[in-house]
């Protein structure tokens, strides 16, 4: 057993050693506050059936163009796969629910992956809507949304390799590139922070960029991935999360 990885008597240890920033840290003390509304999800469990009905977990239905599969791996630590279907244009979506805003102030983040980062376009974060099938950004360089609120890291190979923080609602739209780097079926780490009109995204703990959003609209955590070529694409939740104050 790896020495970074037990499980100890005292909890200031285990946090010690989590692979995770300490803002995610913190604010996993909160959950299960009264204060708080929190959502995490770990992904843990298994179903027989078909994604979200048959786990009789609380999401909403899955979206996607053309037949998306969305489900629990089997895998040691629990993960959600999204699949698309193999005709380019394809996608596979998932939201949970539309329960926090910036005005009250929230917090969202996730750990992820994609299987293949050629020909293919991802979306993680928040936004105002669980059924965008194209997801919430249409083009991310000069941004257009299908979203009205929404702020999201983009990578789309259609315009560039960037993985990008974009914002949407407010009187400036975000549309900052981070320096982070993509790879095949490699985690990484997506923050994002709204406090009221301004939302922060962050990645592996590094600031990419800041912009807009109206922060009186209702906002749900947000995967979305695309396949642009004729072969299925594959990304992978780890974990994620999302809380905010009552009120």
């Amino acid at each position: 057993m790896s020495a970074n990885n037990y499980l100890p008597r005292r909890i200031q240890d285990a946090w010690q050693r989590m692979a995770v920033p300490e803002s995610v840290k913190a604010m996993l003390a909160l959950h299960g506050n009264p204060a708080y509304v929190s959502f995490w999800d770990d992904f843990v469990g298994d179903s027989a059936g078909t994604w979200p009905a048959s786990a009789n977990w609380g999401y909403p239905a899955t979206v996607g163009v053309g037949t998306e599969t969305i489900a629990i791996a089997a895998a040691v630590g629990g993960e959600l796969t999204l699949t698309t279907n193999t005709s380019s244009g394809d996608g596979a979506g998932q939201g949970v629910g539309l329960h926090w805003n910036g005005d009250l102030n929230c917090y969202f983040a996730a750990r992820l992956k994609i299987d293949d980062i050629t020909s293919s376009k991802f979306e993680i974060g928040l936004t105002d809507s669980v059924a965008d099938e194209g997801g919430a950004v249409d083009t991310k360089s000069t941004p257009t949304f299908t979203a009205t609120d929404c702020a999201v890291f983009v990578r789309d190979t259609t315009e560039d390799v960037a993985l990008t923080f974009v914002t949407n609602g407010g009187s400036s739209d975000g549309n900052a590139d981070s320096a982070f780097t993509v790879a095949n079926d490699t985690y990484f780490i997506v923050e994002i922070v709204v406090s009221g009109n301004v939302a922060s995204g962050y990645v592996n703990g590094q600031l990419a960029g800041s912009g807009n959003i109206e922060g009186g609209n209702a906002l749900t955590p947000w995967a979305f991935v695309e396949t642009l070529t004729t072969a299925a694409r594959v990304l992978t939740l780890d974990w994620w999360l999302c809380i905010g104050p009552r009120s």
